[in-house]
């Protein structure tokens, strides 16, 4: 039969459809004008199911392109399939026919205007992939073809390749399979971020790697092709320096595999680890041998990837904010292999086995220039970016970043790269002080240290250079370290207060005070050791210097202080920590409940006042009192504020500055003060009384000299007169017996008087005068009564003794009578000066003087003086020792009283002998008092 171009056409799609392509050689050997090679690969692009095995059509396929096939003349066809077609038939057929072309849409320009068999084996490549998802069976189609066609193999590799590698061999065990519709639809940052994104989790360290070298590296080998690069222009195209446009477009997508890896390595620093140390770059890709022999890259753009690359290692150095041993050990795996890679080892200090200290070298200036932003994310793989781009200068900085950061992590103080660079380049003095005591605070926390090691280290850290004798010139230093700006004698400074801090006492004496060889001035150490002390002292939680951080203190200020002998500062802690130590031993709570520190002292305005709350807070503590008294001076000679004569905080702030001896002077004088008023409320008024007269009593007024008191020293202050006067109008609550006796009250009120006329001579003003003159009125008033009382029983017993006495002697001539008693002489005495007085008193009535003193308080005194005048102490020499404005109103009142003879003054006037009490208290108020209100009132006394 006959076979017209229609049933050729048709027999053709048959043949086809069947999926046995044999005879199409025939059919285009017998009808060459209707079956022209497009014609028929279109045929079979359409008719030919996808699930054919190539292998039963790629020989066919091409002898078809080489139109190798010889044709037999025995050879024929089997047209039963179309025989019973009619030409008209036929041709009807052929018209509906819908052929696909060999181009596909939106494909590579390389791809058009190839051959049509490499036209035809990417299309039908599509549609396989489409139609049954068996990828395989695609690189089986392009096999037989791949090595004579460029474009077909740059197809291949790029886009083939690493979807089937994706879906089969890496990523094998995912549900969701990537297609090659999809893949070919990316762009560079888009694919590299599907291929490298999807690694596994067990074993993401080799999947990376697997990935970077058989998945990206043949991806991008497509980098070249047209489609490729229209899909990049739609993307931001980091561009490198010294490259064109269309040349930063072929080298994109390695920059975006170095983006991938700088953020890949923020949240899997391990897997970017091992990548950076296995992978070496662009140039290590695996293109499953379809690769030709020309697929390396042009030694230039090598170069230029190679150097790219090794800023990504250096950018993820800096990025990673772990600052652990193991993070930072794979930190300084990336520099060494960038180093070695680049040929930049000999400017790595971690690979130097000689030096544990090196002396760094590096371009100071240029590493300098950069500003913070330089350290950014964002800003790391700029090319001109000193720090990141590789040289031997950003090499040899970075390594000797990591080898401090090595050393800080050995003293156990982690920092992350990017700080350590930020403070090291951008950071004040003030910021690297603190960052190096900070350093130096994780250092003390360790157990044990070697401390020569550590102050070694510490040293190399400040300007990373091995020979310390040199100290660089703290304002231009020609060595910039990490706490370059910090001069090295605050480095030794730190150095010496953590020396203390852990106890290595005889390490610092050795260190900072042998002359000659100590890098610290006497100033500079003694300052430190101060701090040192006053910081374990404010620690401290117990005032005992047995324990913690009062013991801490104790012993550097044993250490030092033979070295600094005269030292002014080292005497006040000496005096601060005895007074401390022993305020430890009294049970002491501060307002709210706060229990009582050592640096309570420290921090209050008035420590003397701690004394008061001491005395109030521990029962008989007031009979302390040379305990008390030594911790008030210690506490002056420690240097800290005090108030002065007052208990007010406002009035302490007033005061101005008293010298060291008024300030002790006026201390003792408080502390006894507060402790008479302690034993007061206590109701123990013979220790008040006691203490009044061996502490507070002047000697002119005292036959012995005062241990608190010398003769120099002023006493008429605030405060004594206050606790004297206190004392003196003091009336018990809690009597000492349930029915005192007559006696004991006499006695007591007499002790008043007498405190009451000592206030009156060392009050410093006149203000107080009124005031105390009535309560000392008032106290004589009850003594008066008293003393009527007593001679009120005298008499009866008299009388009573007369009335029962059978014989007219007197009861001192009754066998184992007595004579009268002292007391009873006095009483009898008193009565006879007391009608002597007033008689006098009467009689000087009519002879006053025009010019005297007006009645009222003066008169009121002068009565009160001549009361206590009755008789005349053998201390009449003290009176004259009162102030000179009280001398001469003292003799006029002497002299008024010189007739009263009924009992001789004194022994010199031949008296028995004896010096009552109250002649003690008369002779003491007679001359201050007296003139002393008359002065207060303006009035002359009479006899002037």
């Amino acid at each position: 039969m006959a076979v017209s171009d229609a049933h050729a056409i048709l027999l053709a799609t048959h043949l086809c459809a069947s999926g046995d392509v044999t005879d199409l050689p025939v059919l285009q050997a017998q009808l060459p004008q209707c079956f022209p090679l497009e014609r028929l690969l279109r045929i079979i692009l359409t008719f030919l199911p996808e699930s054919t095995e190539p292998s039963r059509y790629t020989s066919v396929l091409q002898e078809l392109a080489d139109e190798s096939y010889v044709v037999t003349p025995d050879r024929k066809l089997d047209t039963t399939a179309v025989k019973d077609l009619t030409e008209a038939g036929a041709r009807k057929r052929v018209r509906k026919l819908r052929l696909r072309p060999l181009q596909r849409p939106d494909e590579d320009e390389d791809v058009t205007s190839a051959d049509l068999l490499t036209q035809f084996l990417i299309y039908r490549a599509h549609l396989i992939d489409a139609e049954t998802s068996l990828q395989p069976l695609i690189l089986d189609l392009l096999q037989p073809f791949y090595e004579q066609r460029p474009v077909l193999r740059t197809w291949l590799v790029s886009s083939l390749l690493p979807l089937l590698r994706f879906n089969y061999e890496y990523h094998a065990d995912q549900e969701e399979t990537l297609s090659l519709e999809v893949l070919e639809s990316m762009d560079d940052q888009t694919a590299v971020n599907v291929l490298l994104s999807s690694i596994g989790t067990e074993r993401s360290n080799l999947d990376l790697v697997s990935n970077l070298r058989g998945l990206v590296g043949p991806w991008l080998y497509g980098s070249k092709r047209s489609k490729r690069r229209r899909l990049n222009e739609r993307t931001s195209i980091p561009l490198i320096q010294g490259t064109s446009n269309t040349e930063a477009m072929e080298l994109a997508g390695w920059e975006f595999v170095n983006e991938w890896l700088l953020s890949r390595s923020l949240v899997d620093h391990d897997s970017v680890v091992n990548a950076f140390n296995h992978w070496s770059g662009p140039e290590d890709v695996d293109l499953g041998g379809y690769g030709a022999d020309d697929a390396q890259l042009p030694i230039d753009k090598a170069k230029d990837l190679r150097h790219r690359y090794g800023q990504a290692g250096l950018a993820v150095v800096y990025a990673y904010a772990d600052s652990s041993k193991a993070a930072l050990e794979g930190l300084c795996q990336i520099l060494e292999r960038i180093a070695k890679l680049l040929d930049l080892e000999a400017s790595s200090y971690l690979v130097t086995p000689n030096a544990t200290f090196p002396s760094v070298q590096y371009d100071i200036e240029s590493i300098s220039s950069t500003s913070r932003a330089s350290l950014l994310q964002n800003s790391l793989l700029t090319p001109s970016n000193p720090l990141t781009q590789p040289s031997p200068s950003s090499v040899s900085f970075l390594s000797a970043l990591l080898l401090s950061l090595r050393t800080l992590t050995d003293l156990g103080h982690q920092v992350p790269c990017r700080a350590a660079a930020n403070m090291c380049l951008h950071s004040s003095e003030d910021m690297q002080l603190a960052e190096l005591r900070s350093v130096v605070a994780s250092i003390v926390k360790q157990s044990s240290q070697d401390w020569h090691s550590v102050r070694q280290q510490l040293l190399w850290l400040r300007n990373w250079q091995e020979d310390q004798s040199d100290t660089d010139g703290d304002e231009h230093p020609t060595h910039h370290g990490l706490f370059w700006r910090v001069p090295r004698d605050t480095v030794e400074i730190e150095i010496l207060k953590a020396l203390l801090g852990t106890r290595e006492y005889q390490m610092a004496v050795d260190l900072y005070t042998t002359p000659g060889t100590t890098p610290l001035n006497a100033i500079q150490v003694e300052q430190a050791v101060k701090e040192a002390i006053f910081t374990a002292y404010d620690n401290a939680s117990n005032g005992n210097r047995t324990r913690g951080g009062m013991k801490r203190a104790y012993d550097i200020l044993q250490a030092f202080q033979p070295h600094f002998p005269e030292s002014a500062a080292f005497k006040q802690i000496r005096a601060l920590i005895a007074a401390t130590h022993s305020l430890s031993f009294y049970s002491l709570t501060l307002q709210h409940g706060v229990p009582f520190q050592p640096v309570s002292i420290r921090v209050h305005h008035d420590p003397l006042s701690l004394i008061e709350t001491v005395l109030e807070q521990n029962a008989n503590s007031y009979t302390k009192l040379d305990d008390l008294l030594s911790i008030g001076r210690n506490l002056v000679a420690s240097g800290v504020p005090s108030s002065a004569n007052s208990n007010n905080a406002e009035d302490a702030l007033q005061q101005t500055p008293l010298s060291e001896e008024h300030a002790l002077v006026t201390a003792e004088r408080r502390i006894t003060s507060l402790a008479i008023s302690s034993a007061l409320t206590s109701n123990d008024f013979g220790t008040a009384y006691s203490y009044i007269l061996t502490r507070l009593t002047p000697p002119s007024h005292l036959s012995t000299s005062s241990p608190l008191l010398t003769p120099s020293t002023v006493i008429q202050d605030d405060i004594s007169w206050r606790a004297v006067y206190n004392a003196g109008r003091y009336r018990s609550t809690t009597p000492v017996s349930p029915t005192p006796t007559l006696q004991s009250q006499i006695n007591h009120l007499s002790q008043r008087s007498e405190l009451l006329s000592l206030a009156l001579a060392l009050v410093p003003s006149p203000d107080p005068l009124p005031e105390i003159l009535g309560a000392w009125r008032r106290c004589d008033e009850e003594l008066s009564s008293l003393r009527a009382q007593e001679q009120q029983e005298e008499d009866l017993w008299d009388t009573l003794g007369d009335n029962t006495t059978t014989t007219t002697n007197t009861l001192s001539s009754v066998p184992g009578g007595f004579g009268p008693s002292d007391s009873e002489r006095d009483a009898f005495d008193t009565e006879q000066q007391r009608t002597a007085r007033r008689a006098r008193a009467r009689a000087a009535v009519p002879h006053s003087h025009p010019h005297e003193a007006p009645m009222g308080l003066f008169e009121v005194a002068r009565g009160a003086a001549l009361a206590l005048h009755k008789n005349a102490s053998s201390l009449r020499a003290a009176s004259a020792a009162t102030p000179a404005h009280s001398s001469a109103p003292a003799t006029a009142a002497h002299a008024g009283d010189g007739d009263d003879n009924d009992r001789p003054l004194s022994p010199d006037e031949g008296g028995d002998g004896r010096v009552r009490k109250r002649d003690v208290v008369s002779n003491m108020v007679t001359g201050g008092l007296v003139s002393g209100l008359g002065w207060v009132l303006g009035a002359d006394p009479v006899n002037r």
